[in-house]
């Protein structure tokens, strides 16, 4: 065993020892640094002149949305809101109005909740009919929700045991659901697929070399004739492989939440996810799916390494390998299958790219296989797992049969 922990160890020196392997995380750090205050960056302009910040805006809604923290998200809650909106006047842009800006800003984020719900196919919710809303229409809010969910499902293609199940789930939500601030959640949510994206190109560039670089610098010959060329070594530079890009992907997200949560704020980690998605079916909070995301994130990226090291046995450099492998992570960024074609629908999930995304972690259609009903934040981790499994042999015979010359 000790014998293996040096392999790994010699292996990780002759990663770390390239310049471009630097270049990449450091660039990686940077770009996750930038992106996650990005939209803080720049002002709002209201008829040529400046307003405020998109800071200083950031934290003035934060403290409003603290304000109503802790509160239940019912109709007094829903019509308090539309008395501030009543108060605004018919006068563009509204949003430069003190009537706007004093009264009803505060409940700007019920307002955005409210119109995921009475948004309807025929008709689009705007803010004069929020401003009109009748007692009646929000003391039915959870019924007209769950009304459009029931639609929202009976379109899909599941079968009805799939149907039933969703609605099962639905039925666990409590409601009404208590409101609390979540922008730092949902920033992170918003980036998670970028840098689990970005992670996995860099643990790319790191590992392609892993097999194909001892095929460039002849190495091979030596290495599969040596005493443990054909076992341990190969099993060291799996190992390898895969503990990199679990610490490259482990990184980037960890910083990533921590900035999100330092910047944007750490309230709502227990608040319902159906605050950021109405319409979700899921009865789980923020902070539980920051956690399916990432697990999700970590094991795309996992999968990603497992093909890496395959290609990186097959092929005889490792620019072949990035390149391919960075055509697999892009390609379904260019493409969406719509859920009218359902089997193509779920196939695309189980791309790397998309394995790593909140619309598909949280998607309310379900896997089904054999009979079983299985939720996408449960499958898709374990899919990319399997197929990593399934590739270590394939990787580990391709180098150990190689043909020396």
């Amino acid at each position: 065993m000790k014998g293996l922990w040096s392999l790994i160890s010699y292996e990780y020196k002759k990663i770390l020892r390239k310049k471009s392997v630097w270049i990449a995380l450091i660039l990686a750090i940077l770009i996750t640094i930038i992106s996650v205050p990005g939209t803080l960056f720049g002002s709002y302009y209201i008829d040529g002149e400046l307003y405020e910040s998109h800071l200083e805006a950031m934290v003035k809604d934060r403290e409003y949305a603290r304000d109503l923290s802790g509160r239940k998200l019912d109709s007094d809650l829903i019509m308090e809101s539309v008395k501030a909106y009543s108060n605004i006047p018919g006068i563009e842009p509204y949003q430069a109005t003190m009537e706007y800006q004093k009264l009803a800003r505060p409940y700007s984020a019920i307002y955005g909740i409210s119109r995921s719900v009475y948004n309807t196919r025929s008709r689009r919710f705007n803010m004069e009919d929020f401003q009109v809303l009748p007692r009646e229409q929000a003391d039915i809010f959870y019924i007209l929700r769950h009304e459009r969910l029931i639609d929202i499902v009976e379109d899909t293609a599941m079968s009805t045991k799939a149907k039933a199940k969703v609605l099962e789930l639905d039925d666990q939500i409590e409601t009404p659901i208590t409101f609390s601030y979540v922008d730092g959640y949902t920033r992170f949510f918003n980036l998670a697929a970028t840098f689990g994206l970005t992670a996995a190109f860099v643990a790319a560039i790191c590992i392609a070399p892993l097999f194909s670089g001892e095929y460039t610098s002849g190495a091979d010959q030596i290495i599969l004739s040596s005493k443990y060329g054909k076992n341990k070594l190969i099993k060291a530079k799996l190992l390898t492989g895969f503990s990199l890009a679990a610490l490259i992907c482990l990184m980037l997200m960890l910083l990533c939440f921590v900035l999100s949560m330092a910047i944007f704020g750490s309230d709502g980690g227990g608040a319902a996810l159906q605050l950021y998605i109405m319409m979700s079916p899921y009865p789980v909070t923020m902070g539980q799916t920051a956690i399916f995301m990432s697990v999700c994130t970590l094991c795309s990226c996992l999968m990603t390494a497992a093909i890496t090291m395959l290609l990186s046995a097959k092929l005889r450099t490792p620019f072949g390998v990035i390149i391919l492998v960075g055509i697999l992570l892009i390609i379904p960024l260019l493409f969406f299958v719509p859920e009218s074609i359902p089997f193509l629908y779920k196939l695309s999930h189980l791309l790397p790219t998309n394995i790593m995304t909140f619309w598909a972690v949280t998607d309310g259609i379900q896997f089904e296989l054999f009979g079983l009903v299985i939720k996408p934040y449960v499958f898709l981790p374990v899919f990319a797992i399997l197929v990593g499994l399934f590739l270590i042999p394939f990787s580990y015979r391709s180098f150990k049969n190689h043909q020396i010359t």
